[in-house]
């Protein structure tokens, strides 16, 4: 019972799985606007949305760190026009045992699954789903560091 409520934590891991239609977000929109992207949703000014999202970057930084839920704690996010770079702490007071009893190879098999279940939510504007795009996740427990690499050509977006 106790692996499994702390499997619960994996499924749950902050990244709970949100359906969205694949449509354009405001960003995209205003991204196409300006001219950044083609109407593709393709990259035509990496500089420029480069420096649009390191001020979104920063401006989100200041409501950081944010509690995900129960089990995590999210410390830093930054995006930029290839990636996302997300830092966090598991927060689940029996992660440890949970990790200990199915392996830590497992442990980042089931963290990274979960995490190809949330694409949608993950890679939430179209230029990062057609574009080479790739999520770095690393996340901290007391005892490991896990880091997950998704990258969105493993996704299967609606």
């Amino acid at each position: 019972m106790h692996i499994q409520n702390s499997f619960l934590f994996l499924v749950s891991l902050g990244l709970s799985t949100v359906t969205f239609a694949a449509s354009p977000t405001e960003l995209d929109q205003y991204l196409v606007k300006k001219g950044i992207l083609d109407a593709a949703y393709q990259i035509k000014n990496k500089a420029a949305l480069d420096e649009i999202l390191s001020a979104i970057s920063d401006e989100d930084s200041r409501t950081l760190p944010f509690q995900v839920d129960q089990n995590m704690l999210m410390e830093k996010m930054e995006v930029s026009a290839d990636k996302i770079e997300i830092e966090g702490i598991i927060t689940t007071p029996d992660f440890t045992q949970f990790a200990e009893s199915v392996g830590q190879q497992q442990v980042k098999q089931l963290i990274k699954k979960n995490s190809l279940q949330n694409c949608e939510l993950l890679f939430e504007h179209q230029f990062q789903r057609v574009n080479p795009y790739v999520l770095e996740m690393d996340l901290s427990s007391p005892q490991q560091k896990y880091e997950i690499k998704i990258h969105n050509t493993e996704c299967k977006f609606k």
